[in-house]
């Protein structure tokens, strides 16, 4: 008798990502901090979706974790450049 197979959970790799980086986009952290790591995670995720997903996925990451409500007036424009900076994999702090 064999045993019965146990498919594996399926996963999705950009939500996972998504939820990594969200404790560290966190107000605690300084802002210049922030940015960068939000620029890493994209650059490391991009790979993991169609590019409009994951730009949208990490610009709402931005907003619910309140980095957009910390840069101000400009805080959509400024995280869509560094957004999709990270999807060229061009650093914006260079």
């Amino acid at each position: 008798m064999t045993a019965p197979f146990i498919s594996p959970r399926a996963t999705d790799l950009l939500t996972d990502a998504v939820v990594y980086v969200r404790p560290r986009l966190q107000g605690s952290n300084p802002i210049g901090d922030r940015l960068r790591t939000l620029w890493a995670a994209v650059v490391a995720a991009r790979d993991l979706g169609a590019s409009d997903v994951v730009e949208d996925e990490f610009f709402k990451l931005a907003r619910d974790a309140g980095l957009a409500a910390d840069l101000g007036r400009n805080a959509d424009a400024d995280l869509r450049h560094v957004i999709r900076w990270a999807m060229l994999g061009m650093n914006p702090f260079q």
